[in-house]
């Protein structure tokens, strides 16, 4: 397989592990809307992203849908299952029609057991979902509406593995209420408030950014 920016994170791996790891990556494409894979299924293969979006939701047992992340091109998204042999922690949904790089698990898992290079990665990968999963559950837990959702907004303009900005925030209110622990409806009322003060104005199925300045600095802010 050709190496890729997508595949920076293997690259220090000894030329033989790394030369092995792309013998195993398939390519694979899902529509929008597409799942990759559902809650509770076996885990059964590692993912990396090459193009598009996925999102990965969980339905709590009261029938509640949260959003654990949201990944795009050079992102990994849920690995732990793919070490820890568990089921799948939530259901993963592209959000445009995404390409991503398919490792079968058992061979991957073997290749993680030979390299330590490689299964540092990985591990790497998966405290680094744990600890988005404790900076969301901070914000959550000492911010309004208001103050979560222009956290998330920053907070996702600031994604892109090029670490490019974007000002772009291709999420739909439903989709941005799930992030942050709030209804649809809060949701639109802040984003109204937000557009009325010339921060961001609001679109079908994203949010643009108006105003960066400002937006960091309403972060920093204490809620109101």
């Amino acid at each position: 397989m050709k190496e890729t920016g997508f595949l920076q994170p293997f690259a220090h791996l000894a030329p033989e592990i790394r030369t092995r790891l792309y013998g195993l990556l398939r390519v694979q494409t899902f529509a929008a809307g597409e799942r990759v894979f559902v809650q509770g299924a076996p885990s059964s293969a590692f993912y990396t992203i090459t193009s598009g979006r996925v999102k990965v939701t969980r339905v709590t047992p009261e029938g509640y849908e949260i959003i654990l992340g949201v990944r795009g091109p050079g992102e990994v998204f849920c690995p732990v299952t793919t070490l820890d042999g568990g089921t799948q922690l939530g259901t993963a949904v592209a959000m445009t029609e995404t390409v991503v790089l398919r490792a079968e698990r058992e061979p991957f898992v073997a290749l993680c057991q030979e390299s330590l290079e490689l299964l540092t990665v990985v591990q790497g990968a998966c405290l680094g979902e744990l600890r988005h999963l404790i900076r969301r559950l901070e914000v959550l837990a000492s911010r309004n509406v208001r103050g979560r959702l222009v956290h998330t907004l920053l907070a996702e303009s600031n994604w892109q593995a090029s670490g490019a900005l974007t000002d772009m925030v291709r999420l739909t209110q439903q989709e941005l209420g799930s992030l942050i622990g709030a209804s649809r409806e809060s949701v639109s009322r802040a984003l109204a408030q937000l557009e009325r003060e010339g921060v961001v104005n609001v679109k079908r199925g994203r949010v643009v950014i108006r105003d960066r300045e400002q937006l960091e600095r309403l972060v920093g802010e204490p809620d109101r």
